[in-house]
């Protein structure tokens, strides 16, 4: 079955806070979930490809939300929306 692009960099909304946000919880990304896919959420993306053995594109598919999916939790509303720093938050366990 072929990957099927769902998100890549210059897309926005909320599928892509919903994607930022379950990389920070993977410690993969440092900043609040902006909704926006740019730089530094491909970046991220990569190395969570990279770690998953999927391949390194940056652009988020049906197999990467499979695999980002099982090892994460669905983000809660103040991790999807918060407004401070996440350099020092620790990610909520899984389960």
């Amino acid at each position: 079955m072929r990957a099927t692009p769902l998100l890549a960099p210059g897309a926005h909304g909320p599928a892509v806070r919903d994607l930022q946000a379950r990389l920070v919880q993977l410690h993969l990304l440092d900043h609040t979930p902006t909704g926006r896919y740019a730089t530094e959420t491909a970046t991220a993306l990569r190395t969570f490809q990279k770690q998953a053995g999927l391949p390194q594109t940056g652009t988020y598919t049906t197999t990467d939300r499979t695999a980002l999916n099982s090892r994460t939790r669905k983000p809660e509303h103040d991790e999807l929306h918060y407004q401070g720093t996440l350099r020092n938050r620790t990610a909520k366990p899984l389960g």
